[in-house]
């Protein structure tokens, strides 16, 4: 697995002034699209829109904590990665959300059918791990760790 310093040096990763309302925002539209989802309703036919959706929840949930801290990320395996090395995610929590991340491009790129099945387990994580890192996103202490070096 990369290190997140390993996105900056390949400029997958800019640094730039913390922009907590832009952080704030979103947290906010993560929790807004999460609340959404679940007064829709899941079958086969959209269940590769439900998981596009909760995947975005995660990303932006995640993305949140860069632009606090001032940084723009370009590569969405970037925002996972930050999250386990800050401790936002668990390693176990880290692997599951690549792999949804990996999902999520055959969604796009390679039109894969996603089962209602994969949606759901999508949903149930999220509905585990967004509410942590609402929390997590209010702790100062989290935050502002000194083991991320901008070259």
């Amino acid at each position: 697995m990369k290190s997140f310093k390993d996105y900056i040096l390949e400029k997958k990763v800019a640094k730039k002034s913390p922009e907590v309302a832009e952080a704030q925002s979103l947290l906010r539209q993560a929790q807004a699209r999460l609340h959404d989802l679940h007064s829709l309703s899941l079958d086969p036919q959209n269940a590769p829109f439900r998981f596009e959706s909760g995947y975005e929840v995660l990303r932006e949930a995640l993305q949140a904590f860069l632009a606090k801290e001032g940084f723009k990320p370009y590569s969405h395996e970037a925002v996972f990665c930050f999250g386990f090395e800050r401790g936002l995610l668990s390693e176990a929590e880290y692997f599951k959300a690549d792999r949804f991340r990996r999902i999520r491009n055959d969604i796009n790129y390679r039109g894969k059918l996603v089962t209602v099945e994969e949606a759901r387990e999508l949903l149930v994580f999220i509905d585990t791990v967004v509410p942590k890192l609402e929390h997590q996103f209010q702790d100062k202490t989290i935050l502002s760790s000194p083991n991320i070096k901008v070259p």
